[in-house]
């Protein structure tokens, strides 16, 4: 078994895709499934509800056979690793199984964006594809009855951006544990995913392409985007002859360029929702800021004042 050397944990929203993307070129590494979500599988176990409310059951690797069998085959000479995204949020139930499965030695990574936009993000993650018809102030509200439910944690759009006891929690747990931020990716993807390499012990590469991947929005045409994304007559029966033709990366990969091309910038929240956020994260913020040893002001007091 040539298992993961690294693990993404998260967090969502936050460039892991792009990531993903840029590694994968790397000739030193090896990504067989972007994500599992074995490592927080004790929190699936109940997935009864319609997607995107709770994942398919298709999309997730639960046992450990089937975990083992995704790196049964994997060439010794490559650094595997995997790219989560709900790890660092679960991080308690996850922690436990990934240090039995991978050791403590294992390398974590995680990447972190402003709470703030995150959880717009993370919002509009839903309002691009036509799932959320409830106004961004209004699905905060919703948020703790749909966590109840449970619902996916793609919809705790507010929780997943308490990054402070995620963060120390994995801290506490393993010997190596990498933060980086989205701001620097966007930045300079480039010295960002040299970093990474170094950390994950492969040679630092130039980024081939540096693109974004995975982009929020809001669509041009809601007819499009519905058709994409949604269920209808006409894609169930175009749905045979593509699989003839395309495989499953291929269709992805052509799906989410057309809804790409179909975005437009969004306004974002209204000047007011945005204080509220800053205030509402500014101790977990500055909490966060000593445990990874970075300014982060700027993520909750962007003005000075």
């Amino acid at each position: 078994m040539n298992l993961p050397k690294f693990l993404f944990v998260g967090t969502a929203k936050a460039g892991t895709t792009s990531i993903y993307h840029y590694l994968r070129q790397h000739p030193e590494v090896s990504i067989p499934v972007k994500e599992t979500f074995y490592f927080m599988k004790d929190v699936l176990v109940d997935n009864h509800l319609p997607y995107p409310k709770q994942r398919p059951l298709s999309d997730l690797i639960l046992t450990r056979d089937e975990y083992l069998k995704v790196y049964a085959d994997i060439d010794k000479g490559k650094t595997t690793g995997e790219i989560g995204t709900g790890y660092l949020y679960h991080h308690r139930e996850s922690i436990p199984l990934i240090r039995e499965t991978l050791g403590k030695d294992v390398r974590i990574a995680m990447i972190l964006r402003n709470p703030v936009d995150r959880c717009y993000s993370s919002y509009q993650h839903f309002t691009k594809d036509l799932f959320e018809d409830l106004t961004f102030e209004e699905s905060l509200r919703a948020e703790k009855e749909r966590k109840n439910a449970g619902w996916d944690f793609m919809w705790h759009h507010l929780a997943l951006g308490f990054y402070a006891a995620q963060v120390r929690a994995y801290q506490e747990a393993f010997e190596h544990v990498g933060v980086w931020l989205y701001d620097d990716l966007k930045q300079d993807a480039g010295a960002t995913m040299k970093s990474i390499a170094r950390f994950i012990g492969v040679t630092p590469m130039d980024v081939p392409t540096a693109k974004t991947y995975n982009p929020s929005g809001k669509p041009k045409s809601a007819l499009l985007q519905k058709f994409i994304t949604h269920e209808n007559p006409v894609k169930m029966v175009l749905r045979p002859v593509f699989r003839t033709f395309f495989d499953k990366e291929r269709r992805e990969r052509i799906r989410k360029g057309i809804k790409s091309k179909n975005l437009t910038k969004s306004e974002g929240p209204s000047p007011e929702m945005k204080n509220y956020l800053r205030e509402l994260y500014q101790d977990d913020v500055k909490t966060l800021s000593k445990l990874i040893d970075r300014d982060l002001d700027h993520w909750i007091n962007p003005s000075g004042t």
